[in-house]
């Protein structure tokens, strides 16, 4: 015969009232999934041009600083594709990002000729093909 479960005993934990600790036991990453990391997070990128664009201390909005900011990932990541010839997830990164730096030029371009001119020049990018009438 099989042994009956009415003794205080036999019973599982939770059915006292004990609360149940359960661990897990964590799979160790190996090192080299902390160095590469899919997200950006602004290591590698040479911002040193960015300054002499600032209108104050802590402008980080203004066109021209944005412009600036974008060109220095275009250019990290230009050197990044030359070692790695097939990352085309990083070259679909680069299209976004240049789009995003021609739509500033296009609005600098509009709204404050010299000033884009300063920045296309200090910068070394290409003058927009496109000429925006005002």
């Amino acid at each position: 015969m099989a042994a009956s479960f009415t003794s205080v005993q036999a019973r599982p934990a939770f059915l006292s009232g004990q609360q149940l600790v359960v661990r897990q036991q964590t799979a160790a990453r190996p090192a080299a999934a902390f160095a590469v990391s899919a997200r950006y997070r602004g290591h590698g990128t040479d911002l040193s041009k960015v300054p002499q664009f600032t209108r104050h201390a802590s402008d980080s909005g203004s066109p021209e600083v944005q412009i600036a900011r974008l060109s220095a990932r275009v250019q990290q990541l230009t050197v990044h594709l030359e070692q790695h010839k097939k990352d085309y997830s990083t070259r679909r990164g680069l299209l976004a990002i240049l789009s995003q730096r021609k739509q500033m030029l296009l609005y600098l371009q509009r709204t404050d000729k010299a000033k884009y001119e300063q920045v296309i020049a200090e910068l070394g990018i290409r003058p927009l093909k496109v000429e925006v009438r005002a």
